[in-house]
């Protein structure tokens, strides 16, 4: 019964860093959202959700894929989607997210859709190249104090 309720513990705070990431991004695409009349929000966007509330079709091969937001400039017609993540410590995940950003970037781009990756942690201090090879490849791969410095109002005007 030990070791079970070790792991329950362990897994009940697997993705709290996460979360907290994804509310603090939160604030920061409300405040580009809320400023600019042209622009509309929507959190956990799911490629359904996208196309109810936009008549805006995203394919993608896992359907059932929920992007961290979706925003979309009425006035130009364009659809940001935004990942988040944060990252305390290193490891191979790492560089497997990497791969999964550029891919993913790569497929939207050609559905002329914007990527957007939010990441920040001391976790990226163990893997850096992989972090550059997908800065220099994805138009958008910010930190919170980028977004600290408006830099969304910047990709979205």
């Amino acid at each position: 019964m030990f070791g079970v309720e070790v792991g329950l513990d362990s897994n009940g705070r697997k993705n709290r860093g996460g979360t907290l990431m994804e509310e603090v991004v939160e604030v920061f695409v409300k405040k580009s959202v809320f400023s600019n009349k042209d622009l509309e929000f929507l959190p956990q966007a799911t490629p359904s959700k996208i196309n109810t509330k936009w008549n805006y079709s995203v394919t993608f091969d896992k359907s059932a894929r929920s992007f961290d937001f979706a925003v979309f400039n009425k006035k130009t017609k364009k659809l940001y989607l935004i990942e988040t993540n944060f990252y305390n410590g290193g490891g191979s995940k790492l560089k497997a997210v990497c791969g999964e950003f550029k891919t993913l970037f790569n497929e939207l781009k050609s559905q002329n859709i914007e990527l957007i990756w939010v990441t920040d942690g001391d976790g990226w201090t163990t893997a850096k190249r992989p972090l550059e090879e997908t800065f220099n490849n994805n138009n958008y791969v910010f930190n919170l104090e980028q977004l600290d410095k408006d830099i969304l109002n910047e990709v979205f005007n």
